[in-house]
């Protein structure tokens, strides 16, 4: 893998206005890479996932092995996951995807975002390609 840099806060702000992160976890059982598209939410220096209820693959994959790898509007990182089991923490966290986006709001009141799972993505460098 190529050089890493810490992640300047400011150069992480500037990803909000994209809509949806591309996640590579290794597989549990496989040990192979396993990438997703899904959406993300911005913190101060990390990054929030959720998944839904059902707790998809890529949540099991990051509670097994916490390496996760970023690719948001061209910028790739790398950091390390994990899984939310706080119950405030983890509101906090769905909220945030209440707050950004559309159908997580009108998803509500059929469940959707009230009992996904959170992660949040931690001690992030940037990745050369």
């Amino acid at each position: 893998m190529g050089a890493s840099v810490v992640v300047d806060p400011k150069q992480l702000g500037r990803l909000s206005r994209h809509w949806n992160c591309r996640l590579t976890s290794t597989g549990r059982k496989t040990g192979n890479p396993r990438t997703v598209t899904i959406w993300f939410a911005l913190g101060e220096g990390v990054v929030y996932l959720t998944g839904s209820k059902e707790v998809p693959q890529w949540c099991r994959n990051l509670r097994a092995n916490g390496d996760a790898v970023l690719e948001i509007g061209g910028l790739r990182m790398r950091g390390r996951a994990r899984v939310v089991d706080d119950e405030d923490e983890g509101r906090q966290i769905r909220q945030r995807f209440v707050e950004r986006y559309l159908l997580a709001r009108l998803s509500r009141p059929f469940g959707g975002y009230s009992r996904s799972v959170p992660i949040v993505v931690e001690n992030l460098e940037t990745v050369d390609a």
